[in-house]
């Protein structure tokens, strides 16, 4: 269909249509029926292409435009590659890399010359001509290679394509008149029956698919029937618009073999509708992930993806917990949910809905992607959960508090179920990419849950989810948040702990780099079951510390983690294990068996 800013245009169409296309070669194989003519490169459709047919991959052919009269031209247009089957067809073919663009008219002083250095994705390359010239000459000057043929293809080539209004006033005029009203009944009741035919058998209908996804790339057919009859070589590009209706039909089916289609009507739209149909695209490529069912397997401890017993942060860390049992709690927060690991690495529980897709990603929103678990703001699903604890109770088992993205609290007793949510009442907004703002604390003597959101620090009783009260933190916002087991929240800060009570009053650092060395930017802290502190810092070392008489701490031993930097370190400690998270996998090291081979190595290369 014609844009809608189009629709108003009334003056009087062209006389008569102008302009020819030629090459240095064009691809003919008579045998099976298939060209790839000069003509196609300004056709107007982007399922079309014009290929060259010498030995090579392309490299010194041209394509020419004679526009049949000087024009004033501001910019070119250009569709690299074979389009017909989107990103496949495209990789499959030799494409341009380099290519200059001549604009010229009677004389050589009135040449224009531009190159340009294209990249290799599928796109629209909308380069400034600024002259006057009746013919326009692509040359291809470096060519991508294609990976199965040597023939190298341009889509389309189209002059002044979001400034065409003048040239296409004609097709314009056409499709207002009444003379159109019959072509576009027979074209909707074509394309529901099209519809009904695919959804009427049990595979689809392939070739009634075919015909849909050409329209909803191409526009209707009997619009692009009038191309050459009404609109001037140059700019046919912009007289077709994607066809809505078979859009429609397609978004309605859901099936992912559509994704060129939409593709195609991305590369021909500009503005608000391009960004729709980028949309458009992300969310038929997720739920081709989707229905792919994803890995088939997953590996002890996690992986990358969205599947059962992988993870996925996005960049941000995972909060990490271990309970008496010596089970593994992870919040899952690009899968927006919790899953829980045995002590053999593989999951056995997740809270949280099937896996569906989604762009939600702490309020703001990103490209469409497989989730997990679909994210909710319903009892017992999550968005992006941020934080976890674990309400360790010996004669009612383990629950579990987690606070995701909305600043929902909500607890799960020790079967799984929900028991209670409330909302932290803040208007502050987090920001992703900074390796979390958001933590959540269990304080048993006062039976109270603390939350920390950015630079606020929150009580709330529990179970009844009263505030209790609220504090703001005088050095930030922290990057890793532990409660004491006498009642109190450490606090790590860059390169050092800094101990609060729990009204928010400041006590004062308790650790850093005197403990800790340098060369490290970021820690995490925890505490296992015996109340032990341990520390582990993006260098990958583990410390564990025991407090003096004195009230400080000192260094019980260290061990290695990882012999790579860590990102965003989560880590919690059973029985000596750590578990770290980091790269969407978890890490296991026994600690102290890893310090008794480091000592043993150490003795034996001494002198």
């Amino acid at each position: 269909m014609i844009l809608a800013s189009l629709l108003t245009l009334s003056s009087p169409a062209n006389a008569a249509v102008q302009g020819r296309v030629r090459a240095s070669s064009e691809k003919i194989d008579r045998e099976n029926d298939v060209s790839f003519e000069a003509e196609a490169v300004a056709d107007g459709l982007l399922g079309t292409s014009w290929a060259e047919s010498e030995d090579g991959y392309g490299e010194g052919s041209w394509i020419e435009l004679d526009l049949g009269t000087t024009r004033e031209v501001s910019t070119v247009s250009l569709w690299p590659g074979n389009l017909s089957e989107g990103a496949k067809s495209f990789k499959e073919y030799s494409r341009p890399r380099t290519v200059r663009i001549s604009l010229h008219g009677a004389g050589k002083a009135d040449e224009v010359v531009v190159e340009k250095v294209l990249e290799d994705k599928m796109e629209r390359l909308d380069l400034e001509v600024a002259g006057k010239g009746r013919k326009l000459r692509v040359e291809v000057l470096e060519v991508y290679e294609g990976i199965v043929f040597s023939d190298l293809h341009i889509a389309e080539v189209a002059l002044d394509f979001e400034q065409s209004d003048d040239h296409i006033r004609a097709l314009v005029e056409w499709y207002l008149s009444d003379s159109t009203a019959d072509d576009y009944g027979i074209h909707e009741a074509g394309v529901k029956a099209l519809y009904s035919d695919i959804k009427s058998q049990e595979f689809g209908d392939d070739e009634s698919l075919a015909t849909l996804m050409d329209m909803a790339a191409d526009g209707p057919s009997y619009v692009r029937a009038q191309l050459p009859r009404l609109v001037d070589i140059g700019y046919r590009a912009a007289a077709v618009r994607p066809d809505q209706i078979s859009v429609e039909a397609l978004l309605k089916l859901k099936d992912p073999n559509a994704i060129p289609a939409l593709e195609l009507a991305r590369l021909r739209s500009y503005g608000e509708e391009a960004a729709v149909f980028e949309e458009r695209v992300e969310i038929f490529r997720a739920y081709q992930e989707l229905i792919g069912g994803g890995a088939f397997s997953i590996p002890p401890w996690g992986a990358s993806g969205w599947e059962r017993g992988a993870l996925q942060s996005f960049g941000e860390p995972l909060p990490i917990e271990v309970d008496l049992d010596g089970r593994v709690y992870v919040a899952d927060i690009g899968n927006s949910r919790v899953q829980r690991f045995r002590r053999d690495g593989v999951v056995d529980r997740q809270w949280g809905p099937e896996a569906d897709i989604t762009n939600v990603w702490l309020q703001r929103g990103r490209p469409w992607h497989v989730s997990g678990a679909g994210p909710g703001t319903t009892p017992g699903t999550f968005s992006n959960p941020l934080d976890l604890v674990l309400l360790e109770d010996k004669k009612l088992g383990t629950y579990m508090a987690v606070l995701d993205s909305n600043r929902r609290v909500q607890v799960f007793d020790a079967a799984g179920n929900h028991v209670v949510e409330w909302t932290v009442d803040t208007s502050r907004e987090l920001e992703d990419g900074v390796g979390g703002e958001a933590y959540i604390a269990w304080i048993p003597k006062k039976k109270a849950l603390y939350v920390v959101w950015g630079d606020e620090l929150f009580a709330y009783a529990y179970p009844s989810g009263e505030r209790l009260g609220s504090w703001e933190l005088k050095d930030g916002t922290p990057h890793a948040v532990e409660a004491t087991k006498n009642g109190k929240l450490m606090m790590a800060y860059g390169k050092q702990i800094v101990l609060y009570d729990l009204d928010g009053f400041r006590h004062g650092t308790i650790l850093d780099k005197e403990h800790l060395g340098t060369g490290y930017e970021d820690m995490d802290i925890t505490l296992d079951e015996n109340k032990k502190l341990w520390v582990v810092t993006d260098q990958g070392i583990a410390y564990k510390f025991k407090a003096t008489i004195k009230g400080t701490w000192k260094v019980d031993y260290a061990a290695r983690v990882s012999r790579t930097s860590l990102d965003n370190p989560r880590v919690a400690v059973h029985d000596e294990i750590i578990y770290c998270v980091d790269n969407d996998r978890i890490i296991r090291l026994d600690a102290l068996q890893a310090k008794m081979d480091a000592d043993a190595e150490a003795a034996a290369s001494a002198p």
